[in-house]
């Protein structure tokens, strides 16, 4: 009589993970090789699930702040407004709004302090459309007051050059002239315009330090810009999650203009973050990888116990391969138990992370945008983790059963 049953396999198997052993050390093992994956394939759960809360934070705090689409010139820093035409934008479905914008790095000065940064000329309609105006944190997003301009200044240029809102100083604003350059008088080779500042604004991004915003008609007398601009922004009537308009406005614009979606125009930031993502999971997979090669241990030492039963087996008809199944089976049940508590234990961590934020960011203060580390679970994550303890523990397991043919004994399925 043959048995060459999984389901006996599967059977032998469970009896001989949870049956008393003759050496108690096997016992002892498997208990330690259960735990280790339990811990670690917790801690790829909740480690995975804290990046794509920190990804879904930072990806919302750019997108407040950053257009739909940004339209920019593939060589060159300007280009006359005549050359795209935003009357086939706007035809587009979805577009709500189509906006100039002129753009560069400029000195500001105030006080006898200064610093480098970058003025933002936009229309007076630019802050409702953009929605930048409920990021205010001082004063009002004004740009315009019975045609006197103003500027709305990054809080972390506020706070470097001492801005009082209050006051009656005026901000100074340098950039080089384009034409008219004197060595001999350096001042003269700038342009200087003056400006009130109006407002704060704060975004918890490197735009707080980047960004002043003014009208754009002073932005093109500061940097002699005449009818040209730097970028088009476009806004969306409803938030798009496929980009499905992104194809059609390069249609309109051309090979010669680079259009960027809200991602695009963060590339770099997010490419980065993914990679950390990566090299997380890669390390957390090795201590993974570690903790289920102790399995190996375990199935050669239950190996040399089970002798006898083997024997048994052989004599009722098993052949080699419903054996090799039985310890197989063995090492996988062991890394499958761990996987599903770690898993469990990861879930419920998560949970009350969310709920209760027991893990506070820095000492628990409000100089984060929030108090605690963000957390959002993904099945996709759950899946990744169940998958590669599955693969990592079928290796370590057929590396156990793999040195059955050369244990010597005088069965005849070792022979």
């Amino acid at each position: 009589m043959k048995i060459n049953s999984i389901k006996t396999a599967l059977f032998i198997a469970w009896r001989y993970l949870f049956s008393k052993k003759k050496h108690n050390i096997i016992n002892i093992i498997s208990i330690i090789s259960t735990v280790g994956i339990l811990v670690s394939s917790a801690a790829l759960i909740i480690v995975l699930s804290v990046f794509n809360g920190l990804e879904d934070l930072v990806s919302k705090s750019f997108n407040q702040f950053n257009p739909d689409y940004k339209i920019t010139i593939v060589e060159g820093k300007s280009f006359p407004k005549n050359m795209i035409s935003i009357d086939k934008l706007m035809k587009i479905n979805n577009v709500e709004s189509v906006q100039e914008v002129v753009s560069d790095l400029t000195l500001v000065y105030f006080k006898n302090k200064q610093m480098l940064t970058h003025f933002k000329g936009v229309s007076n309609d630019y802050p409702k459309k953009s929605k930048i105006d409920q990021l205010i944190y001082d004063g009002s997003f004004e740009l315009k007051r019975n045609e006197k301009p103003f500027a709305v200044l990054g809080a972390t240029v506020a706070g470097t050059l001492n801005i009082n809102l209050n006051g009656l100083d005026l901000l100074q604003f340098y950039y080089p002239k384009r034409n008219k350059k004197n060595l001999s008088d350096p001042l003269n080779a700038f342009q200087i315009l003056y400006i009130q500042p109006s407002g704060v604004f704060l975004s918890h991004t490197q735009y707080d330090e980047k960004f002043v915003f003014v009208p754009i008609d002073f932005a093109r007398e500061l940097g002699e810009f005449g009818n040209q601009v730097t970028s088009y922004e476009i806004f969306l009537k409803h938030p798009s999650t496929n980009f499905s308009e992104q194809s059609q406005i390069e249609k309109v614009v051309g090979d010669q203009f680079l259009v960027q979606n809200k991602f695009q125009q963060e590339e770099l930031l997010f490419k980065t973050m993914k990679s950390e993502k990566l090299m997380v999971y890669l390390i957390l997979s090795f201590v993974v990888l570690v903790a289920i090669f102790n399995i190996i241990g375990v199935i050669g030492m239950l190996i040399v116990e089970k002798k006898k039963d083997i024997e048994i087996l052989n004599t009722l008809g098993a052949n080699k391969n419903l054996i090799k199944s039985v310890f197989l089976y063995e090492g996988m049940l062991i890394s499958l138990i761990g996987a599903t508590l770690g898993s469990f234990f990861g879930f419920i961590l998560c949970v009350l992370q969310q709920q209760f934020g027991l893990i506070k960011l820095g000492d628990g203060s409000a100089s984060y945008i929030i108090d605690y580390y963000p957390v959002i679970m993904k099945s996709s994550d759950f899946i990744i983790v169940f998958l590669s303890v599955i693969l990592i523990s079928l290796a370590a397991s057929s590396i156990s059963i793999s040195g059955l043919r050369k244990y010597k004994t005088n069965f005849d399925f070792y022979r």
